[in-house]
């Protein structure tokens, strides 16, 4: 049995890479708009209460906790 990480389960100060997006076209589409796409790497600045805070590239964006369960990380 395989457990999959989310972005959701990344403690902060953490970094992972982006493996896959399981959601639907609407919320990947914008996903994809904000730079989170397979093969790219993310540091969780902030996993407390409300959104994520994540930082892609050079800028740090915010991500919904519901859309954060659907992007897979290694």
């Amino acid at each position: 049995m395989s457990s999959q990480k989310t972005l959701r389960t990344i403690a902060a100060g953490e970094t992972a890479f982006v493996v896959a997006v399981d959601a639907g076209v609407k919320a990947r589409t914008r996903l994809e708009s904000l730079g989170i796409i397979p093969g790219v790497e993310v540091e969780v600045f902030n996993n407390g209460r409300g959104p994520l805070i994540v930082s892609v590239g050079e800028g740090r964006i915010m991500v919904e906790r519901g859309i954060a369960e659907k992007v897979l990380v290694a």
